[in-house]
């Protein structure tokens, strides 16, 4: 570039120059040879990694004083690729889980205030819509308050470990009458569990919901399928769970693996090997 275009050049593209001298650069730079790379007066470029590096797109070695790049900005182009790539490892698990069990399953991105909901279309087809505007779906507990509270019969199981399948009912949130003042009338049942990405970062929740006079056969094998959906598609986007077991409650949770031992299961997989 000729000296008349750097001088007009804004503090963004001389920031630019630097992250794309920086990119070639394995050992990193000085002051002074990113300030010859890049044809900027050695103040400015201070000035700039001054910047960069609050920020957390440069870092500066103690013992050298040599700047070099974090992954920073990798890891902001990842986020703009999650959710594509969310949708891209979500579906076929979904897909299966509704066409197996005939039940309907949503993925929320609340970053993107975006739901997806499957259903069974066909013997081998399935139905997908997808709504913008909310973090969660319309029927979710986080949107009923005052005298809604009162009159939807809605059963919520929000998972947010391995350990609360196991605990349906501590987790359990419930409006309208409870089941046993009114066991002939039909409530919401809805379960969900949170979807991690490579970073262990929560992206998404995955969710079932069905209704049922009667939540117990739910509590117990949708709360499970719900953290399973959520093990497989965080498998998929690269998140390495940890390994727990829990005895007891006819349960064995291995990281985020939920198998019951109920023959009201519905997940039917090999057990979780690392």
């Amino acid at each position: 570039m000729n000296k008349a275009g750097r001088d007009t050049q804004t503090s963004l593209e001389k920031a630019l120059d630097l992250w794309e001298a920086l990119s070639g650069a394995q050992r990193g730079c000085s002051v002074t040879e990113l300030a010859r790379l890049v044809r900027q007066p050695a103040p400015t470029v201070h000035r700039l990694l001054a910047v960069l590096k609050r920020r957390g797109f440069v870092r500066q070695d103690d013992e050298t004083m040599r700047y070099s790049l974090t992954l920073k900005m990798l890891d902001l182009s990842f986020r703009l690729l999650g959710r594509s790539e969310l949708r891209l490892h979500a579906y076929p698990v979904l897909r299966e889980f509704v066409l197996r069990t005939a039940l309907r399953a949503f993925i929320a991105v609340p970053a993107a205030g975006e739901v997806t909901y499957l259903w069974q279309a066909g013997p081998d087809e399935v139905g997908m819509h997808t709504a913008y505007g909310r973090d969660m779906p319309g029927h979710c507990a986080i949107y009923i308050g005052g005298e809604l509270a009162s009159s939807r019969r809605l059963s919520c199981f929000k998972l947010e470990g391995a350990r609360d399948a196991l605990q349906a009912d501590r987790i359990a949130v419930r409006f309208g009458a409870p089941a046993a003042q009114q066991p002939s009338l039909q409530r919401l049942l809805c379960t969900c569990s949170p979807v991690q990405d490579y970073s262990g970062r929560a992206v998404a929740r995955v969710g079932v919901f069905a209704h049922a006079a009667d939540e117990r056969p739910f509590a117990v094998d949708q709360t499970a399928a719900a953290g399973e959906l959520a093990r497989m598609i965080s498998l998929r986007l690269g998140h390495l769970p940890y390994i727990e077991s829990v005895q007891g409650s006819g349960f064995t949770v291995q990281g985020s693996r939920f198998s019951p031992k109920l023959e009201l299961g519905t997940l039917n997989s090999e057990p979780y090997e690392p």
